[in-house]
């Protein structure tokens, strides 16, 4: 352990929690002032219907944007906005602020240490901004959009592990050697293609969206329209915007999403994180 951390205060999971939901009432009240639009996904939203808050064992907070409002939210990041409060940075690929290809808020009061992945740029806790982009009303189509936008991520995320890290041996030892054939491609080159792919349907001509950059794929297809009004729902005790068609939507990734699931599915992020001294 470096020294700094030696001498940060170790966060429990619940300290963790309450301070990505501070995240997110920042953003939540950004989004407002500055007219964006954006809802919970993910386990996020998942929680926020089921338990009326975080997901018991879970400890991130996702959002989606459209297209573009996610692309305003780039600009406005880019241009050095002074409207969010000093400890909470916004980083993207585009300024080489960060290694993925989406967006995230970070608290730069923490930091973090990941078990899996070398980030020394975003290593602070966050929630995470994915655009939500056009998705074909062609099965075939919506298939092949996916199959290569996950391909490109397992690209990035292999280029991004740790050598000597995985959850399994075979991880481990065909790491580097992935790593390897890896070397001609820059991450930020990888975060523009999956970026560039994930725009392949624009929303303007689609009747369905779905989360191309780093979403759960073919499932996640949901009605336009629908998603594009927000309906109020609790998180932890305050209100935050979620689909209209949230049920669609938690259907299509969890099927029967109120079932709790087994407890040896119930993942968690294996987050340990410090405030700084």
């Amino acid at each position: 352990m470096s020294n700094e951390k030696a001498t940060s205060h170790l966060l429990s999971s619940d300290e963790i929690k309450k301070i990505e939901l501070n995240i997110l009432i920042e953003f939540d009240r950004y989004c407002k002032e500055k007219g964006l639009y954006y809802t919970l996904c993910g386990g996020t939203l998942l929680g926020a219907i089921r338990h009326k808050g975080f997901i018991p064992w879970d400890d991130d907070i996702d959002v989606l944007m459209p297209r573009d409002h996610y692309e305003r939210l780039l600009s406005i990041a880019e241009q050095g906005d002074k409207d969010l409060p000093d400890h909470i940075k916004v980083v993207s690929w585009k300024d080489g602020s960060s290694d993925f290809p989406f967006i995230k808020l970070l608290d730069k009061r923490t930091v973090i240490d990941n078990k899996y992945v070398e980030d020394k740029k975003t290593n602070s806790l966050w929630i995470d901004v994915f655009p939500i982009d056009g998705n074909p009303s062609d099965d075939e189509e919506l298939r092949k959009l996916f199959k290569k936008s996950l391909f490109l991520r397992k690209m990035l995320t292999t280029k991004q592990a740790k050598v000597g890290g995985g959850k399994t041996l075979l991880k481990r030892v065909t790491k580097p050697i992935v790593k390897v054939f890896l070397l001609p491609f820059s991450i930020k080159s990888l975060c523009n293609k999956i970026d560039t792919h994930a725009k392949s349907y624009s929303i303007e001509d689609s009747k369905y969206l779905g989360g191309v950059v780093w979403g759960y794929g073919v499932r996640e297809r949901i009605d336009k329209e629908k998603y594009l009004k927000s309906v109020p729902v609790e998180f932890e005790g305050l209100m935050f915007p979620a689909p209209s068609n949230y049920e669609e939507y938690l259907s299509g990734l969890y099927g029967d999403y109120m079932q709790l699931p087994p407890e040896d599915k119930r993942q968690t992020h294996e987050i340990i994180a410090y405030i700084k001294d």
